[in-house]
This record gives C-alpha cells, structure tokens and sequence, in this order.
C-alpha cells in the first residue's frame, strides 16, 4: 500500500464519482480503478460496493478514516522536513560578552 493508493481512496470518498476522482488526481478512471482494486487486495476486502453506485461497505468507511489520518500525518511529515531544509529554521543563539553591557 502506498499514499497515492489512499490519495484515490480518499478522493472517490470525498468526490462520490470515479471518473471525477480521476479527472481531480490527473489519472484515467481505469489507472484509478486499477489502483483502488489493487488496495482492495492488499488489505484482503472489498471497501466499494461497486463503480456505478460508488458507496462504500462498512469496513471502507473505517478505512476511509485511517487513510485519511495516515494522509494528514505524511503532509506533517514533510512540513517538518521541509522546515528542516530552510536554513534560516529553527532556534538562534546569540552570545555576549558581560562588558558589553557596562558600556
């Protein structure tokens, strides 16, 4: 299972439409289908009772929201790397002499 796999699950959830979670991921519906089957094996259940009326079982429902968790926590993750490349990020030290402050 990889993001792009839950990037077109949770985007057929948000959208109700094949075709419409495709046009809206840059992909074909049938390269969309392919991959949301291919997760559907992987994790060994249905999750979508069909293309035509694009609803979910009850186990895609609960899937929906860990995909969604394990979304939201990769776009954490590379908020924190993308601070750590910016190398003006993160805690300054300033150091000074005690006689500075006399004058």
């Amino acid at each position: 299972m990889n993001l792009q796999e839950l990037r077109y699950f949770v985007a057929v959830a948000e959208l109700r439409h094949f075709g419409r979670a495709a046009e809206a991921c840059n992909v074909s519906q049938p390269t969309l289908s392919s991959q949301i089957r291919k997760l559907e094996d992987e994790l060994g259940v249905p999750c979508w009772s069909g293309p035509q009326a694009c609803g979910y079982y009850a186990v895609g429902s609960q899937i929906l929201v860990h995909a969604q968790r394990a979304l939201a926590e990769a776009g954490q993750m590379e908020a924190v790397a993308r601070a750590a490349r910016d190398p003006l990020v993160g805690p300054l030290k300033l150091g000074v002499i005690p006689t500075l402050a006399l004058t």
